[in-house]
């Protein structure tokens, strides 16, 4: 059966994998390491978008016909958490912001959110062993992914909804996983189906590593018979996102009855308001209490998914930023509470030294020990080795599988183990006690488990499903 499938990988690999795409998510932003908030707001129009936040988490009756009577257009709701997204002029913004039921009126920034583009000696065999990439797989080996299945845990039975730019719904590693129904698009104009083709998709990249199937084919994920939900927040074809657009996708993931939220996205906020136009120009100045509003929609939306049972898993960032002490910057949604923020780690040149170190902090990796929950592999691209690309993380593309790097990678890590454990406890669990389960178990890579890179370590499946 080995030599068949070693054939087959020999047959089949350059056809899926003639054009790699060496897709790097080593910034959230395709702009610059500098810009802390890349905001596409158009001032020459005279209607914006505004988020207008109540001060109750609720929408009252007739609030939106108001809304319409001032001469602003209400385009969206999230009753659950109180806002609402309208569509108006300054003028009619200002005199929404007087209302007394109003908590502020905040342009709804579109932000880009991600780029465009102690281990056993030996594993045993496990149900992973038949998939034609699975020796490529070292992100499984490093967070002992094989051991833990072993045990009987897969995430049969728990829901990972997966806020991203989309999911190729008919990949054959996805499609077995993929609840089509309650998949939904929060992107005006865009199924959260992407296009069909090769070519790679960062929401079709995360989901493999969640939950791609033990089927024989490709590759497989940290819990291969989870449920997977298309929950698309960010526009397939730039990666960019309004804030709203993302608030609504945490909410509509909670209603549902997400287990898991993962995100694997960010966007750093600069408290003073500065921010970056779509060139990586500094063309403006928001003011600061735009900004405070901004996080604290997200907060909002964030805990009411934590108050409904979802355990969210977040991407630290990819600008190798220490966030300790660093107050006049915040990462959203990493910075914020009731989340499991995680930073990336990889091995250097893995395709000559198998048994190389497999927890280096990432090049790129966001870090602070107030930032950072836990750890996981996310790759890398900084090897000398002209097989650099297997340091990245390998996961299912449209058409196919490729590699990337990026906390975006090592965050589906970290929900794919969320998810063994919550199918463990029978498919339902408090996010306080999956969170204190991941890091009581993480393995300690580097002091007692408060590491400038680690968090409290580095996640360990096996370790999750049995202690």
């Amino acid at each position: 059966m080995k030599k068949s499938l070693t054939l087959l990988k020999k047959i089949y690999l350059p056809f899926f994998l003639a054009s790699l795409f060496f897709v790097s998510c080593s910034t959230e932003t395709n702009i610059s390491d500098e810009a802390e908030l890349n905001a596409v707001y158009a001032k020459s129009s005279s209607n914006k978008d505004y988020m207008v936040i109540l001060k109750a988490e609720s929408i009252p009756d007739g609030f939106e016909s108001e809304m319409e009577s001032l001469g602003a257009t209400v385009k969206s709701v999230i009753p659950e958490i109180g806002v609402v997204v309208v569509s108006s002029s300054e003028n009619v913004s200002n005199k929404i912001s007087k209302k007394g039921n109003v908590r502020s009126v905040v342009p709804d920034l579109n932000v880009q959110w991600i780029d465009p583009q102690l281990h056993p000696e030996a594993s045993p065999e496990s149900i992973g062993s038949d998939e034609w990439f699975f020796e490529d797989l070292w992100g499984m080996d490093a967070i002992d992914a094989p051991e833990a299945w072993n045990t009987g845990q897969t995430g049969a039975g728990v829901r990972v909804a997966v806020l991203d730019s989309g999911i190729d719904g008919t990949h054959p590693d996805l499609a077995p996983n993929l609840n089509t129904d309650l998949s939904e698009s929060f992107v005006p104009g865009e199924d959260w189906q992407v296009q069909p083709g090769f070519y790679f998709n960062h929401g079709t990249h995360v989901a493999g590593t969640i939950a791609a199937a033990d089927n024989e084919f490709g590759v497989i994920g940290v819990a291969p018979n989870a449920e997977i939900v298309a929950v698309k927040v960010l526009s397939e074809f730039s990666g960019s996102g309004a804030f709203s657009w993302i608030n609504a996708g945490i909410v509509y993931a909670a209603e549902i009855g997400a287990d898991i939220i993962n995100m694997s996205l960010g966007a750093t906020l600069n408290k003073n308001g500065k921010f970056y136009d779509e060139d990586g120009n500094l063309t403006d100045k928001i003011p600061s209490k735009y900004i405070q509003e901004v996080i604290h929609a997200q907060q909002r939306a964030i805990n009411y998914a934590y108050r409904n049972g979802a355990t969210i898993v977040v991407s630290a960032g990819n600008g190798y930023t220490n966030f300790d002490g660093n107050g006049s910057t915040i990462k959203l949604p990493a910075s914020l509470n009731n989340v499991i923020s995680v930073s990336a780690t990889a091995p250097e040149s893995w395709y000559e030294n198998p048994t190389t170190d497999l927890d280096v902090p990432a090049s790129y990796t966001d870090y602070g020990r107030s930032h950072v929950t836990v750890s996981a592999p996310g790759g890398d691209f900084d090897s000398p080795s002209d097989f650099w690309y297997y340091d990245m993380v390998l996961s299912t593309i449209p058409g196919g599988w490729s590699w990337s790097a990026g906390t975006s990678m090592a965050s589906p890590h970290v929900a794919g183990v969320a998810a063994l454990i919550i199918g463990k406890n029978g498919g339902q669990m408090d996010p306080h006690a999956v969170i204190k389960q991941i890091t009581n178990t993480a393995d300690k890579i580097d002091g007692n488990g408060s590491s400038l890179y680690h968090g409290q370590g580095r996640v360990n499946a096996y370790r999750a499903v049995t202690e």
